[in-house]
């Protein structure tokens, strides 16, 4: 005897009938949410909303935004990511207002965070309100100008390895798959700079370092949830207990940051790097002076105004803000410069001039004269965007300026970087790489010339700076005594990889390697 009927079959199907419904009517509820909000936009798929295609691996999360961004001439548009509407902002004056003008309304980035239980996602960059803010203002004084010029000889400590690697195979006339080696770089820099650690991971490919950071950052189903709960859906991490990374990656770099802050404590060591300023911050709540790099011992845990934990995530998005944009940006600038023979050529005239005026040395001044180079690197990053895709959070309700539009408490946001800043209405022939375009007199308003590649704002990347001059000094190591030149996949238009956010190349950046007649 059923439930409802008179047999256990029937009330199982009429069950499932119910269920099934419910859920259509629920989908079908959550599908006209921008059509209930006058918003037009993009018609999503069940189950997946509009990312299918990136979930099933065939388009770049940040080209598939891009193709959002090229549907429309409207300032904003609705999507879907599965159930969960997004807001894509294609106007740059909007896009300026949410990243300044209006910015105390969009303060967070809507990132999980969960400090407790997942202590490396409670870095600067998920960290939300007032807590945010306070260690924004307390962290701001490690990248002065000051601390970088102290930092400088260690960058050009961990380029020597960088040098021999490229001459040898210069000499045996062999090409490099410049991707992994500028990751390894960059990991080096990372390790000393970050840690006062030396792994030399040119020489040392599987050195502990470099294995925890590449498992961090692979390719894998893990991985690829986890950026799905950034862009998405951030709740999914608390669902399935999703930790930032896994847990033997924690252990690895909680200790690291234990045994380095043990040792120059117990031993009262000072060392010019990013970590004696955060042990500064931890003891006496804040950085000392350009200048004074003294560890200031406070025995009362209690009165130091970080904890172990803390200083461990804020090392952790060092980590892994430093190492993509330095290594993507290299890479992905040697393999322009090798495309364009006159561009690499106007280069290396300037490093060579630049040292001629400095003794033959380079120093941190030095390096600061080359704006050529800046140039370059700008226009890479216009061209391959680190972060293809920037978040925020409407964290209460917006009127939206010059629209009908009222955006509600907890809305998603994405701007699409890639897709703004390869639009040929802000930059002409997008596609060509054109490194005159940020010549001081060519620049524009942001509203005329859009280009957040660190985003904009109070909230931008706290370390552009110490990024971006890494990524100088690799270039010049690269390119003051050797050329280079594409060969094998880099001869075609480079694929980039469907797996990854950040955009990758499918088969690396190979380039040959030949020495320069000076």
């Amino acid at each position: 005897m059923g439930l409802l009927f008179s047999d256990t079959s029937s009330d199982i199907i009429a069950f499932l009938l119910i269920g099934f419904l419910a859920a259509y009517f629920y989908v079908k509820q959550a599908y006209s949410y921008w059509k209930r909000m006058g918003v037009k936009y993009v018609e999503p798929t069940f189950p997946f909303g509009n990312f299918g295609p990136t979930i099933f691996q065939k388009r770049v999360s940040g080209e598939l935004i891009a193709d959002v961004y090229n549907s429309s001439n409207e300032p904003f548009i609705g999507m879907f990511g599965v159930l969960r509407p997004l807001l894509v902002v294609r106007d740059p004056k909007l896009v300026r207002s949410i990243f300044i003008k209006d910015f105390q309304y969009f303060v967070d980035r809507g990132v999980y965070i969960d400090a407790k239980n997942d202590p490396l996602s409670g870095h600067l960059f998920s960290m939300t309100g007032e807590a945010w803010k306070n260690l924004r203002v307390k962290m701001s004084p490690l990248f002065t100008s000051g601390k970088l010029k102290a930092m400088f000889s260690t960058l050009l400590d961990c380029g020597e390895p960088l040098q021999k690697y490229i001459s040898k195979k210069a000499a045996m006339n062999q090409s490099v798959e410049f991707r992994e080696l500028a990751a390894r770089y960059t990991t080096d820099i990372i390790a000393s700079v970050g840690f006062g650690i030396d792994v030399n991971t040119i020489d040392n490919p599987d050195a502990e370092f470099r294995r925890y950071g590449r498992k961090a950052l692979e390719i894998n189903f893990k991985n690829g949830l986890r950026v799905f709960s950034i862009l998405i859906y951030p709740k999914i991490r608390k669902l399935l207990t999703l930790k930032s990374v896994d847990d033997d990656v924690e252990r690895f770099m909680i200790n690291m940051v234990r045994e380095t802050l043990t040792y120059r404590e117990k031993n009262n060591v000072s060392r010019k790097d990013l970590m004696q300023l955060m042990i500064q911050l931890r003891n006496i709540g804040k950085v000392q002076n350009d200048g004074d790099w003294d560890t200031k011992i406070v025995g009362d845990e209690t009165k130091k105004t970080l904890t172990l934990n803390e200083i461990a995530a804020q090392a952790w998005v060092f980590f892994i803000a430093g190492f993509e944009t330095s290594s993507s940006t290299l890479s992905f600038c040697l393999y322009e410069l090798a495309k364009n023979a006159d561009i690499q050529k106007k280069v290396q005239n300037e490093i060579d001039e630049i040292k001629k005026q400095h003794n033959g040395q380079l120093s941190y001044d030095a390096v600061s004269e080359m704006k050529y180079l800046d140039w370059c690197i700008d226009e890479t990053l216009r061209k391959y965007p680190i972060v293809p895709i920037l978040n925020r959070e409407c964290g209460q309700t917006y009127k939206v300026p010059g629209s009908n539009y009222v955006m509600e408490k907890g809305t998603a946001i994405l701007i699409p970087v890639l897709g703004i800043q390869r639009d040929p209405k802000y930059y002409p022939k997008p596609d060509e790489f054109i490194p005159e375009r940020f010549k001081p007199e060519n620049i524009k308003p942001f509203e005329d010339m859009p280009y957040m590649p660190f985003g904009d704002g109070p909230r931008n990347c706290i370390g552009i700076r110490l990024g971006k001059l890494q990524t100088k000094v690799g270039l010049i190591l690269s390119l003051q005594n050797h050329s280079y030149h594409l060969t094998g996949n880099t001869l075609g238009e480079l694929k980039m990889s469907p797996n990854t956010f950040a955009l990758t190349p499918e088969d690396g950046i190979n380039l040959k390697i030949t020495p320069r007649s000076i």
